[in-house]
């Protein structure tokens, strides 16, 4: 777990050196929300195209390294994404949005539509 919060600590870091155009203070949030929540904190972050990625080693090992989530601010709106950006569920907070992914991250496909 210390390994797992270290990287965190790094994506914060790295979040922060970038360009102000990627508004990474908004993505920054999204960050620190995911830290705040018991079930996103276990997720390994990563940054991929000035995203916030999150994965899990476990869907990683079954073969749905495609099924992880990207959380980003454009737009005005906060953004989770797919992992190529496909799918998009677009919110006004970073709550919001956080809400979705703890509700969803155990699907197979986080992003199928209800009925």
């Amino acid at each position: 777990m210390i390994e797992n919060n270290e990287k965190w600590h790094q994506i914060r870091i790295r979040l922060s050196e970038f360009p102000p155009h990627f508004q990474s203070e908004k993505t920054i949030q999204l960050l620190d929300a995911c830290r705040a929540s018991r079930s996103l904190r276990q997720l390994l972050p990563y940054i991929s195209l000035g995203r916030l990625g999150l994965w899990r080693y476990d869907a990683y090992e079954r073969g749905q390294a495609d099924e992880f989530v990207c959380l980003y601010f454009h737009d005005d709106q906060y953004t989770v994404s797919s992992y190529d950006n496909t799918e998009k569920r677009f919110f006004a907070s970073a709550q919001e949005a956080i809400g979705f992914v703890e509700q969803n991250i155990d699907k197979e496909n986080p992003f199928v539509k209800l009925t």
